[in-house]
């Protein structure tokens, strides 16, 4: 067993006992590490006790490489995640980021993902509460890039032509792109016009568009993408969450 330090972002917590809980994190060194974190529930426990969810810091633990569940030591937050808390859309924004880090990430670091992480929790932090929606979704893709699963959106898919500015394709999630006109007759992937793929090219590049078409379908793209390469299928709560909160589902 070795005592390890490493920047680290709280993605989720978990009641254990009266007095613990299990904290879960995407660490730069480390990777995705789940913590038990002993007595942390009661008042003042190492100064400790109101760990925010999202809250970026500095862990401490005690690893050892062949247990799944490892044991907290101290956590110095250096940026605190109660501004994305006392906001549910903005904490359900970050929730949909967290959800996907939660279901690719493993015990490997990537330094690349911890920072596209973080920065994007920054973002949305920050953002006029009106563009919320479209940060999330452009940091939604950024990550999903960063994770490498980047979608091919200027050639065809199937037959590698180039997509003309006005066609009108469908989205292939199976190849992880779109079909151009000619190779989309026989094929029940969602229709993408040529508006919607210049604003997934601005989304996919990290920029909001200045108005966004369709966010609702928008929205959809990105949770049916996650869910065919990242998830395996499984349910995604956070996506369903915020866009119940961004007025796009009953």
């Amino acid at each position: 067993m070795s005592v390890v330090s490493t920047p680290a972002v709280l993605l989720r917590s978990f009641n254990y006992s009266e007095t613990s809980r299990v904290l879960r994190l995407y660490t730069k060194d480390l990777g995705l590490v789940s913590v038990m974190a002993k007595g942390i529930r009661r008042a003042g426990a190492h100064g400790q006790g109101g760990i925010d969810t999202f809250s970026r810091g500095e862990l401490t633990a005690y690893i050892r490489p062949t247990r799944d569940l490892q044991t907290f030591k101290e956590f110095a937050v250096e940026e605190a995640g109660a501004s994305l808390g006392r906001d549910v859309l903005r904490f359900a924004g970050a929730s949909v980021l967290a959800e996907i880090v939660l279901l690719h990430a493993g015990p490997d670091p990537s330094p690349q993902v911890f920072e596209r992480l973080t920065n994007a929790l920054r973002r949305i932090e920050v953002e006029p509460r009106a563009g919320i929606v479209a940060a999330v979704l452009a940091e939604g893709w950024l990550l999903v890039t960063t994770l490498g699963y980047e979608p091919q959106i200027d050639l065809c898919v199937h037959c590698g032509r180039a997509l003309g500015t006005s066609e009108v394709s469908r989205f292939d999630f199976s190849a992880g792109g779109v079909r151009c006109s000619d190779c989309a007759f026989d094929h029940s992937g969602p229709l993408v016009g040529p508006g919607a793929r210049e604003q997934l090219s601005a989304l996919l590049q990290g920029t909001a568009p200045e108005v966004l078409g369709k966010p609702r379908a928008h929205l959809r793209l990105l949770h049916d993408f996650v869910t065919y390469h990242i998830s395996g299928s499984k349910p995604l709560k956070a996506f369903r969450v915020f866009g119940v909160l961004a007025g796009f589902d009953e």
